[in-house]
């Protein structure tokens, strides 16, 4: 006799690619409940500042997710042969984490399994592959309309500070040396995908880094063949979104540099 079983405490993930979890419901709303500690923001918004900087992915509380029966699915498969999938009701925050690895700054997020979702948040009409926006209401912010994260030649791409700092003072390698970055990723000890892309502007003669010099530097320096970046071509998305991620207007970039007149501090 077959016996199905479902996956051992040891075997489930204690996280998944957001592009893994299913949304429960056709559509939400585009701002937080006032009590769920996000300020009434809309999801765009929030979005906008974790891209920026003001906000930490990791300050999001974890969704809540059930795995479920799907022959459907091409998740997991459990013992006996039972297909699965993972399905949340935190649809707001899924529908962040969900534009966060398609632009390259999430991989993967740590999640609660629960046993219930109330059948009021189920409405999804594509098996939660995506979710639209109540009323067709603006979701906020810009960063949702970035282009998907692509690879290019470093080499192709123009500096916009003359002078960069060796040190990082932000990010996952805050307090890091450039170089030391260079020598891990020369030594292969540090896979490229684990940098998070550069953005850059494209406009008719060439591609200059708005945010992401010091990375640029570090490709650049160990010959990298290829960066991951946001290559914005809308000069109103940059004319938004750059005072508040740089504090400079693309205005304000009226000269850039290649490698060989860089100077580094």
């Amino acid at each position: 006799m077959e016996v199905s079983l479902s996956l051992s405490e040891n075997t489930k993930p204690s996280k998944l690619r957001p592009s893994d979890i299913c949304f429960s419901q056709k559509v939400v709303y585009h701002r937080f409940r006032r009590r769920s500690g996000h300020g009434h923001m809309t999801i765009g918004d929030t979005l906008d500042d974790i891209m920026e900087g003001r906000l930490s992915m990791t300050l999001l509380p974890e969704i809540s997710l059930k795995q479920e029966e799907d022959e459907e699915t091409d998740g997991d498969i459990l013992v006996g042969g039972k297909k699965t999938r993972w399905i949340t009701a935190d649809n707001r925050r899924l529908w962040i984490f969900r534009h966060l690895e398609r632009l390259g700054r999430c991989k993967e997020i740590s999640f609660q399994e629960v046993s219930y979702i109330d059948s009021m948040k189920r409405s999804s009409e594509n098996r939660g592959v995506s979710v639209g926006i109540k009323d067709d209401a603006e979701p906020g912010g810009y960063w949702h309309k970035a282009p998907d994260v692509t690879h290019i030649d470093p080499m192709s791409v123009k500096f916009t500070k003359d002078v960069i700092p060796m040190t990082f003072s932000s990010g996952d390698h805050s307090g890091v040396n450039v170089r030391t970055l260079v020598n891990e990723l020369v030594s292969e000890n540090l896979e490229c995908r684990n940098i998070p892309p550069i953005v850059v502007w494209q406009d008719e003669t060439a591609m200059s880094v708005i945010d992401g010099n010091r990375r640029l530097w570090a490709f650049q320096k160990s010959t990298k063949s290829e960066i991951a970046a946001i290559v914005i071509e809308d000069r109103k998305f940059l004319d938004n979104t750059m005072p508040r991620m740089i504090g400079k207007s693309l205005n304000d970039l009226s000269s850039v540099y290649d490698h060989t007149e860089v100077i580094t501090e």
